[in-house]
């Protein structure tokens, strides 16, 4: 009797910890990820509330914004601010559907889903502002969707992007105010991404910050205690006021690399209602991947995950025939991407750390 429930044991324990998400092998011996329909129930994928990642770190930025799709005029779903669709549902054509809300908990478990898939580790997400649309769709996602049984990506942690510098200078009591809130409303959540025991800002600037922004920021730092990442500027390496890290944001070039930060790829650039800055082109962007994934930098940014205006969306799309007074349509001349850039990530950034942190750095460092 005793050996028949130590077995029931062992199997109760196997089937618990069976990852949804892991490879299966076919029968011709082909490994495939086990992938889900959109309106499945989500299993969660076995999570750590006390695992961070460890450099380097391989991340996107999010945009919690949508429905955004009616800027410049656009009336959706007949024609929307982008010249592509997103994809959660790849069997049809629904720009009804597929134009989606970012606080919709299907189109969220889709995201986490492919996140996962994509092996990407951090999220850092559009923030504006405290009850700006993009605060209130974090809160949702960080406090509530991450700490859910049934999250499909419970690892993934993440971190703000603080785009008020993109409006104006902040003075340093702003900042001091708005890192407190962050603090006290997200970073005692198991979410959210903290480097050395700091929750992690990431900074966005203009084409006028310099040294003053570096300056600001520091002050900030030093009466809050965070991590904070800014975005580079001319001279940024001799400023006097270093950050903790540095990167670059600039999804309309395929690649760069601000040694030893930060290296960002882009699967294209066309922003709709504007000329193709950067043509979408899938050997290119593996290419750019494969030497992402061996710089020697500390952030590998992927550029973005679903900025859709802009059309650097790695999240899966298509390319439509955009309008302002009719009725947009797949483009049948142009690049349905679906799931091709997950698949590149998935196919060459290192496999995601697994469960806890004393088993989570052989396969990540590896990279």
């Amino acid at each position: 009797m005793r050996r028949f429930l130590f077995s029931l044991m062992v199997l109760a324990t196997v089937m618990l910890s069976f990852d949804p998400y892991a490879m299966v092998v076919s029968k011709t011996g082909t490994a495939k990820l086990q992938t889900f329909n959109l309106n499945s129930a989500p299993s969660a994928w076995n999570g750590n509330a006390e695992f961070q990642p460890t450099a380097p770190y391989y991340a996107t930025f999010f945009y919690p914004w949508y429905p955004h799709w009616s800027s410049e005029g656009h009336a959706p779903p007949r024609n929307w601010f982008s010249n592509y669709l997103p994809d959660p549902k790849p069997d049809v054509f629904d720009p009804a559907t597929e134009l989606y809300n970012s606080n919709d908990d299907a189109i969220i478990y889709w995201q986490l889903r492919k996140m996962f898939e994509a092996r990407l580790e951090v999220a850092i997400s559009s923030w504006w502002g405290r009850d700006h649309k993009t605060d209130r769709t974090f809160r949702h996602i960080l406090n509530d969707v991450m700490n859910r049984s049934d999250n499909p990506y419970p690892n993934l942690r993440w971190a703000l992007y603080y785009e008020k510098e993109s409006l104006g200078d902040p003075s340093v009591a702003e900042l001091v105010n708005d890192l407190n809130y962050i603090r006290k409303n997200y970073a005692n959540q198991p979410g959210y991404l903290k480097i050395d025991g700091k929750p992690a800002i990431f900074v966005y600037s203009d084409s006028k910050d310099n040294e003053g922004m570096a300056r600001r920021w520091a002050n900030a730092r030093s009466q809050t205690g965070f991590y904070v990442v800014l975005r580079v500027y001319a001279g940024y390496r001799k400023a006097p006021n270093q950050p903790d890290s540095w990167h670059q944001y600039a999804p309309a070039l395929r690649q760069e690399m601000q040694a030893p930060y930060s290296f960002l790829v882009s699967p294209g650039f066309w922003r709709d209602g504007g000329a193709v800055r950067l043509p979408r082109d899938l050997a290119a962007f593996r290419d750019a991947v494969s030497a992402m994934v061996v710089a020697p930098v500390t952030w590998k940014l992927v550029e973005t995950w679903n900025e859709w205006g802009e059309g650097t969306a790695v999240e899966p799309g298509d390319q439509v025939i955009q309008t302002r007074n009719g009725s947009a349509r797949i483009d049948p001349t142009g690049l349905p991407f679906k799931d091709q850039y997950i698949r590149v990530l998935q196919e060459l950034l290192p496999p995601l750390h697994r469960n806890s942190l004393t088993s989570s750095t052989t396969d990540r460092n590896s990279g």
